[in-house]
């Protein structure tokens, strides 16, 4: 059989019976000089294999080769740093960029995401995730400005709670609160707490909603529908405080991207930080709580690993901008 033509297991006894002749030539010749000046083996080399093979008993698995996989590298993580990085992923439940950022921003820490990730893994505390084939959708490159133009929608928790969001497409500032039950005139009672947070921030230009109820009329039951078109109460207040009003189109959340999205992240973390009981009070508590940590720690990938806040801060004419935080209250 060819060298070629051998798996790994047939190459490294070729090797091993290869040393193994070197010993037993030296035996015969008497001269351990005269062996290797005969084979053409360095004495090094011929004296390095002698000592794994006594070391090993003789065996011919002693004389295999070793693994080059090095046992340590300079950039390994030692025990300290990874015990930080787990009670950070524990206590926050951020990705391995955000980790990343927090590191070398709060604790003056440079480490890879990709070795933050293998600590992660290594723990258990990361899993596999499944590969979707991702549709494509044209994207919007328009560059708003603080208040052009903020979407608004409505979560629901297992129907044991409602949680109004609204987000600035430009800052990504969020504000968010939990109702008992979803109407109108909760989402009156929303949008005038969120101009007073937004109010030390920007002025808000224009509001974008689905078109669910306590929003607008258009999705009334049929009999509704021959009536004359009538506004519905936010659609009154928005009027009357200069805001102008847009809804998507119907079956078309991905218009409402920036809100939708982070349904999805609130989600998950409520599920990983929480008892996930879905009290009213535990998702209050935790609404004030993420709201707090999304606007002002936690980085955002797409403001340039900024948080909102800094992100509206570092823009010129807003670098004494904030978020009044007083009706974050429960």
């Amino acid at each position: 059989m060819r060298f070629k033509d051998m798996n790994e297991k047939q190459r490294q006894i070729y090797g091993a019976r290869i040393r193994l002749e070197w010993f037993l030539e030296a035996e015969r010749c008497g001269s351990v000089n005269q062996a290797c000046q005969k084979l053409g083996v360095p004495r090094r080399t011929y004296y390095y294999w002698r000592k794994r093979w006594l070391a090993g008993g003789k065996t011919l698995c002693s004389l295999f080769d070793a693994p080059r996989t090095p046992h340590s590298h300079p950039g390994m993580i030692d025990a300290d740093l990874a015990g930080l990085i787990v009670g950070l992923r524990l206590f926050k439940m951020y990705g391995e960029d955000n980790l990343k950022n927090i590191l070398e921003r709060d604790y003056g820490i440079v480490v890879s995401a990709h070795a933050i990730h293998n600590v992660l893994t290594r723990v258990g505390l990361l899993n596999k995730r499944k590969k979707h084939k991702r549709q494509r959708r044209p994207l919007s490159d328009h560059q708003y400005f603080p208040g052009e133009l903020l979407q608004m929608d409505v979560k629901h928790w297992k129907r044991a709670g409602y949680q109004y969001d609204i987000i600035d497409c430009c800052t990504r500032i969020k504000y968010k609160r939990i109702y008992r039950d979803c109407n109108v005139n909760n989402t009156v009672d929303f949008l005038e707490k969120a101009l007073v947070f937004y109010a030390p921030a920007f002025l808000v230009k224009k509001i974008q909603t689905d078109n669910g109820t306590e929003f607008n009329n258009n999705k009334l039951p049929l009999p509704h529908q021959t009536k004359e078109y009538k506004k519905a109460l936010p659609e009154i207040w928005l009027e009357q405080h200069g805001i102008d009003y847009g809804h998507i189109p119907s079956a078309s959340p991905q218009v409402n991207g920036r809100i939708e999205r982070s349904h999805g992240v609130d989600k998950w973390r409520y599920h990983h930080l929480t008892s996930a009981c879905h009290s009213l009070t535990e998702l209050r508590e935790f609404c004030i709580e993420d709201c707090l940590d999304y606007n002002t720690y936690r980085p955002h990938s797409c403001l340039g690993n900024m948080t909102p806040l800094e992100f509206l801060q570092s823009l010129v004419g807003f670098e004494h901008a904030t978020i009044d935080t007083s009706v974050l209250d429960v």
